[in-house]
């Protein structure tokens, strides 16, 4: 299986995980757990977003 077949882990509901944010900008300046919660949230508003798209 070539490193472009595997299929990334990300949980449903998820387009960009946590993990990714902090490995692509570091860790924030702020409260983390703050932080993390909000961008938990906008993530999850995209996918539904998203979703309803397809949907349509």
């Amino acid at each position: 299986m070539s490193e472009e077949d595997k299929v990334p882990s990300i949980s449903p509901g998820t387009c960009l995980p946590w993990e990714q944010v902090l490995k692509d900008y570091g860790p924030p300046a702020g409260d983390e757990s703050l932080i993390k919660d909000q961008w938990e949230q906008l993530d999850a508003f995209a996918y539904l977003y998203l979703w309803w798209w397809v949907q349509r």
